[in-house]
């Protein structure tokens, strides 16, 4: 499909601009949002048709001034690509209270307040996808990553609701569950070495979530996990947690000892 409009959230690099410059291609007019009006105008660049929109998504202002800007360029919203993510990765104990509440702002409450914010012009031609870009975080928690777990755990449930509760309004709601993914842009802050890293061999590039991403909206589904045979690891989690769990406090053991 070509000619919708689309918002992507976090386009300034990474998956964003990955997802942006794939839905440009595709022949749809790509609305791109981020902190950094700089790095937005140097992907618009290449995007014809494409509206730039500088936002801080903990704003909630700027949030209701995206789709606004938005609706006033395009009259509509076909697609929502809930992207911008950011991470500390840290014992809780570790982080400070505005990291924890920053990370919660724009994994979990953004999403939240754009899908709410794009649901007047869906529902009134009874159509439209929401895509949230989750992760394999949002199935399976990982020591030192407690806030990005609970705000990928908090979309996943967000995103199965907003399914079932738009679905009969012809609404679409999709989540796709990248492993590993290179994404120098990526806003996060390792300070603790887990010893656990996705092998070379399972990363993604951001341009393989972004063709996934466009495949959604083109042909929406409930979800997608990238690769697919990691969804028995996430089965795995689910029924047989504790054979998580014992590799798990093992890896976290060893770090605790290791800042000893």
């Amino acid at each position: 499909m070509s000619g919708r409009t689309v918002i992507v959230t976090g386009a300034s690099s990474g998956i964003g601009e990955a997802t942006a410059r794939a839905f440009g291609r595709a022949g749809d007019r790509v609305v791109i949002a981020a902190r950094r009006a700089e790095l937005l105008e140097r992907v618009a660049a290449d995007l014809p048709e494409s509206l730039v929109v500088p936002a801080d998504l903990t704003r909630s202002d700027d949030i209701a001034r995206l789709v606004e800007v938005t609706l006033k360029r395009y009259a509509t919203v076909d697609v929502l690509v809930n992207n911008a993510g950011v991470a500390h990765y840290d014992w809780l104990e570790g982080l400070t209270e505005e990291e924890i509440l920053n990370d919660i702002h724009v994994n979990l409450i953004a999403p939240v307040l754009l899908t709410r914010a794009v649901l007047p012009t869906m529902q009134a031609r009874q159509r439209g996808v929401i895509i949230n870009v989750n992760s394999v975080a949002g199935k399976i928690a990982t020591p030192t990553m407690s806030i990005y777990n609970a705000t990928k755990f908090g979309l996943d449930g967000f995103t199965e609701c907003m399914r079932r509760e738009l679905g009969p309004q012809g609404i679409h709601v999709c989540g796709v569950y990248p492993l590993g993914v290179d994404t120098p842009g990526f806003g996060g802050k390792r300070r603790v070495n887990m010893g656990i890293t996705t092998p070379p061999w399972l990363r993604l590039s951001a341009d393989e979530v972004a063709r996934a991403i466009v495949s959604l909206a083109d042909r929406p589904r409930a979800r997608r996990v990238m690769p697919g045979f990691f969804g028995a690891v996430i089965a795995t989690n689910a029924l047989a947690p504790w054979i998580v769990d014992r590799f798990t406090m093992r890896a976290a053991r060893r770090a605790r000892r290791g800042e000893r």
